[in-house]
């Protein structure tokens, strides 16, 4: 018998940007916030949240279908256990902000057939003010989803390795893959290397974590900063070499080999695509948005970024494919 076909799935892609913006909406009000503070009622959420009844009841019923609060039959809506987690603000593993970036994210998409056309960006964040404008929002809401993955990198390399003294974390960001690391390496020294306004974020995430004597702090390009010979235990390479593209990358790899002691060890978290690119789904979708926001961005094959490894002097490669995350980390030594 010939299978039905239908159109469920296209037309469920074209509502796809309406969930980003209920959640998006859902976060700028606060929503789970007054939820968690004890606002239980469309009259009672509507006040806290300074907006009209029929449109929070109308959103309140939408998160509802989304599976983000419940509602019982006397219309009292309370929290699901993720939105209780992660989406009331304070909390530890707050996603929030990345929830507002997505929103903003949608509007440069629209471009994504002009860039598609011209192979070019709509906005170059690759460039340094760019940058420091675009990623000092960012990596706020990028720290919660990597620190757990930071942590498995951190006490694997604690379970396998005895000391690691020095690291250099490349283009640090919120510093969230040193911090764990400091955190399991209780003599290890960083030097977190990344733009003026970047390093502003970094501190305040160092501080946060009460590690601010064991960092020093490098302003600069990472395509332009000599890291040095023969200095570091450990290089990190926290999901940076995307937005470097094929050729910086290669680059960036033969700097950090460089700058590693004998013996020393290069962490690489990236977004990674199996051997003919038809999945992951996630980083598939990452390389548009790279098309759309770097002038050099793309994600690699797995066995692609191996090559490039090898070829910059690292003599042994191990993919830590039990990390949680969407691909496997990778980890190098310098011989």
């Amino acid at each position: 018998m010939k299978k039905k076909i239908s159109p469920e799935k296209i037309l469920e892609m074209n509502w796809a940007y309406a969930k980003t913006s209920i959640l998006a909406g859902a976060v700028k009000l606060d929503i789970f916030t007054h939820i968690s503070r004890g606002k239980k009622t469309v009259a009672q959420i509507s006040k806290a949240a300074k907006s009209s009844p029929r449109g929070i009841e109308m959103l309140l019923n939408a998160l509802a279908g989304l599976g983000l609060v419940a509602k019982n039959k006397a219309d009292v809506f309370s929290l699901t256990p993720e939105a209780a987690e992660f989406l009331v603000r304070g909390k530890a593993r707050y996603l929030g902000d990345m929830s507002l970036h997505s929103l903003d994210l949608n509007k440069i998409w629209l471009n994504l057939a002009q860039c598609v056309r011209s192979g070019r960006p709509y906005t170059a964040v690759d460039k340094k003010d760019a940058a420091e404008d675009y990623f000092s929002v960012l990596v706020r809401g990028l720290f919660q989803m990597n620190y757990p993955c930071a942590k498995y990198a951190a006490a694997y390399l604690k379970a396998k390795h005895k000391k690691i003294s020095d690291v250099l974390d490349v283009a640090t960001g919120s510093g969230v893959w040193s911090i764990a690391i400091a955190e399991e390496f209780k003599d290890a020294r960083i030097t977190a290397l990344d733009f003026p306004e970047i390093l502003k974020v970094t501190r305040e995430y160092i501080n946060r974590f009460k590690l601010s004597h064991r960092y020093r702090y490098s302003q600069g390009d990472l395509r332009k900063t000599d890291f040095g010979s023969a200095r570091y235990d450990l290089v990190i390479l926290g999901h940076i070499c995307h937005s470097e593209g094929k050729i910086y990358t290669q680059q960036l790899l033969k700097k950090s080999f460089r700058a590693l002691k004998k013996g020393g060890l290069l962490l690489v978290a990236e977004f990674l695509l199996n051997d003919n690119k038809s999945g992951p789904l996630m980083p598939l979708i990452f390389a548009l948005n790279m098309l759309i926001n770097t002038n050099e961005g793309d994600v690699f094959k797995t066995a692609e970024l191996e090559r490039w490894i090898a070829a910059a002097g690292f003599s042994k490669v191990e993919i830590l494919d039990k990390a949680p995350s969407v691909s496997p980390l990778v980890l190098a030594v310098k011989k």
